[in-house]
């Protein structure tokens, strides 16, 4: 005869959610020789130099195609999950720039800047839309909060401390305001969790117990995406390892997690 248990059931599929997350992050991590991109561009640079000196070439016409750099890099972007969506506005940017180089069309910063906002509002929308997906599978009617977060500051601000020992991850979304959460007396519900924040033009701080190792996926944009914590080991080998992951973007903002 078979039990079927609720308890056990919901654990079985809360597992897969998360499995499946973690196996998207981490299906492109970059690659080994991702460090040498730099170096190569300073190499081209200096070697156009060069050739200009000699005669050779002539580089200001191949500086017209120095957007081509912002079109490289976005591609190199695109191959990482967490920051497809910086990858596409660098190349949209690129492919602007580049039109205007060559005389295709012409754009002035002050026709252009409101095409930053726009593509700055859309990446937030879509890192929103993210942040919905990843938690859609943990979430459940009537939810405890004290496991799962949903917060938003809109022109205002949050303060938040959160104590329960089952905490499964959730989404903060901060637009011209600031969200503090205080975790420092929480636990995970299991080994790993996941938290969606976003600051658009605003500030997001997280508090975290020493004993949760904190792994960073965001994105900062003209803002900052800070890891100030300290992680302390728990002194039973047996004991697993708590893992709270954090994604997302930060754009004219900040986000921080520190101890």
């Amino acid at each position: 005869m078979i039990e079927n248990d609720p308890k056990k059931f919901g654990r079985d599929l809360e597992e897969q959610i998360k499995s499946r997350i973690f196996n998207k992050m981490n299906a492109n991590k970059p690659g080994r020789y991702q460090g040498l991109i730099p170096g190569a561009v300073v190499l081209a640079i200096g070697a156009i130099f060069l050739l200009d000196n000699l005669g050779v070439v002539n580089a200001g016409r191949i500086w017209m195609f120095w957007p081509l750099i912002l079109i490289f890099a976005g591609l190199v972007k695109l191959l990482d999950p967490c920051r497809r969506s910086w990858g596409a506005m660098l190349m949209a940017l690129g492919v602007f720039f580049l039109l205007n180089s060559l005389g295709v069309a012409h754009f002035s910063w002050g026709a252009f800047w409101p095409v930053i906002l726009i593509a700055v509002g859309v990446m937030a929308m879509w890192s929103a839309l993210q942040a919905r997906n990843l938690t859609e599978g943990l979430k459940t009617e009537g939810s405890d909060p004290l496991t799962m977060l949903n917060e938003s500051a809109i022109f205002g601000g949050v303060q938040k401390r959160l104590g329960g020992k089952d905490f499964r991850g959730g989404q903060l979304q901060a637009l011209f305001g600031g969200i503090e959460i205080d975790m420092r007396d929480a636990d995970l519900a299991g080994t790993e969790a996941v938290l969606h924040a976003n600051a658009l033009f605003g500030g997001i701080e997280l508090r975290v117990p020493e004993t949760w190792f904190v792994a960073t996926r965001g994105q900062g944009l003209f803002g900052g995406y800070t890891d100030s914590t300290r992680y302390n080991p728990p002194l039973d080998p047996d004991k697993p390892k708590k893992t709270l992951v954090v994604v997302g973007m930060a754009v004219f903002g900040g986000v921080e997690i520190r101890n």
